[in-house]
């Protein structure tokens, strides 16, 4: 099965992370998974044999879940992750979270020195 990604939210909370993708028959899925890596929009994911690609690489992605995409639970789910850089302004710094799992930040932002404004 062949997926293009069109937008990623990360949650700090859990560690995982959502993908919005659509398939090559115009179907919408949120794809929830855990992983190091954070799917962009534009790249593409590949289930062959069991395992999973992105952009022809094996990855180390955990799918959580595959749910139907629905604009609503999209907006819930961009509200709740928690996440400054999940929305249409990233900060120039990640926010030193300290409910935050991933240990890098998945937006490749530097951890703020002192506590987010």
């Amino acid at each position: 099965m062949h997926y293009s990604v069109m937008d990623s939210l990360v949650c700090p909370f859990t560690g995982t992370i959502f993908t919005c993708a659509i398939t090559q028959k115009n179907v919408r899925l949120i794809i929830w998974y855990q992983g190091e890596r954070m799917v962009q929009p534009g790249d593409v994911l590949n289930i062959t044999q069991n395992k999973l690609t992105v952009n022809g690489v094996i990855s180390d992605i955990a799918v959580i879940t595959v749910m139907p995409f629905n604009r609503t639970n999209w907006a819930l789910l961009s509200a709740r992750t928690g996440c400054p850089a999940n929305g249409p302004v990233r900060p120039v710094v990640a926010c030193p979270q300290q409910q935050c799992r991933f240990s890098r930040c998945p937006y490749q932002l530097e951890k703020a020195p002192a506590a987010c404004g």
